[in-house]
């Protein structure tokens, strides 16, 4: 039997209800050998009009010629399984947690589990150590010189261009910051040990990335969207593509997997990923409290500022919604991600409002009732600098 590659795309979030600091995003790309062929005959050459409305893609019966049925065969051709294969996700995703849970458990070499039980308040260390490595895995070089800023133009992609708010102009921090992280010689002797162990499996991680969304951006995005469960589905779904379209190169036939948790607690995405992925193929496959589940096919998506970005190659997609999903590797990783640039950001947040203010100020996470007490404590002085409120706190 023929072995397809697939990738699998793991996303979550960190910092969705404070009111001070940045959102963060986080994903993880995986490259994964399956035993289980999907087929390649994914994109029939006579694909029809594509579905670019959620409600035909609902209802849309499709006939095309085709040389075999196909995990991602949209059409209900006679004779053909009315209900897909929605196994088939969790078999290989079982199957990617089983190989790396030896290395990923909480008292692994590469720990990989939910952020909230890596970070202790006082110590970064756990969440560094994953993050470094999962970012080495990626860019082997990604320890030269590391720092807060390097890490932001190289995993969220931030560069020179990008506007920082004022407690980041001048703001740099060289990483590792926690002593207990470990020292390079004992970090690269995981690294060896990691991949060693990824080889073994065939898998490879080949993307870490994030998005960072400041309380402008956020505020924009708010007034534009409406809602705080619209704008956590706009910022993930976005990256999702620009994670895409970093990766689909890599493969001759780019089939990819994405889980997502629940975003705002909604159930239904189709009009999300219609205009997220312009022309696509779009099927909806479940819809529930639990999971939502569709499938795609396509040449294209949107990046963060509505930029269409023509993909290497066409991509066939499940996109998975699911609550608590981040006892998956990848979903965990995305986590780990987005905790520890949120940590960082909140490090020069607090810095800086405590050298504008004094010592005594009480550092903050930003997350409701202290974040007022916070705003409180630095309304005089913020006035004094001119920092808008705009700037300075999120809305929601």
């Amino acid at each position: 039997m023929a072995r397809q590659e697939i990738f699998v795309l793991g996303t979550d979030e960190a910092g969705y209800g404070p009111n001070l600091g940045p959102l963060l995003i986080g994903a993880s790309c995986w490259r994964i050998e399956s035993d289980e062929s999907i087929g390649s005959d994914f994109l029939p050459a006579d694909d029809p009009e594509p579905n670019v409305d959620a409600k035909r893609a609902k209802k849309t019966k499709k006939k095309r010629a085709s040389t075999g049925s196909t995990l991602f065969d949209l059409d209900e051709e006679p004779g053909r399984p009315q209900t897909p294969d929605l196994e088939f996700t969790r078999r290989l995703i079982d199957r990617m947690n089983a190989a790396l849970e030896p290395i990923a458990n909480r008292k692994g070499i590469f720990p990989l589990v939910d952020s909230k039980k890596l970070y202790a308040a006082k110590s970064l260390a756990a969440l560094e150590r994953s993050f470094l490595l999962a970012a080495a895995l990626v860019s082997p070089d990604v320890w030269k010189n590391a720092s807060f800023r390097a890490i932001l133009e190289r995993v969220a992609r931030e560069s020179g261009e990008n506007v920082p708010p004022p407690w980041e102009e001048d703001f740099d921090l060289p990483l590792p910051v926690d002593p207990k992280t470990g020292a390079p010689n004992d970090l690269l002797a995981r690294l060896a040990q990691i991949q060693t162990r990824l080889d073994a499996e065939r898998i490879a991680l080949v993307d870490v990335a994030a998005r960072r969304v400041q309380p402008s951006e956020f505020n924009a995005l708010l007034d534009r969207l409406g809602l705080k469960s619209d704008l956590i589905g706009d910022v993930t779904t976005s990256l999702v593509v620009e994670t895409i379209a970093r990766t689909c190169a890599q493969a001759k036939t780019p089939v990819y997997v994405a889980l997502c948790d629940k975003l705002g607690g909604r159930d239904r995405y189709a009009p999300l990923l219609a205009k997220r992925f312009p022309g696509a193929t779009l099927r909806i496959l479940k819809e529930s409290r639990e999971t939502s589940v569709y499938r795609l096919l396509a040449t294209s998506g949107r990046d963060r500022n509505g930029a269409e970005i023509a993909f290497a190659e066409p991509v066939a997609l499940e996109i998975r919604f699911t609550a608590k999903g981040e006892s998956n590797a990848p979903t965990a990783l995305a986590s780990i991600c987005a905790k520890y640039l949120r940590e960082l950001s909140m490090d020069s947040f607090n810095a800086y409002w405590r050298k504008q203010v004094g010592e005594s100020l009480k550092p903050t996470a930003g997350y409701p009732v202290d974040a007022l007490r916070f705003r409180a404590d630095v309304r005089e002085t913020r006035e004094k600098l001119g920092i808008s409120d705009d700037v300075f706190w999120r809305k929601k």
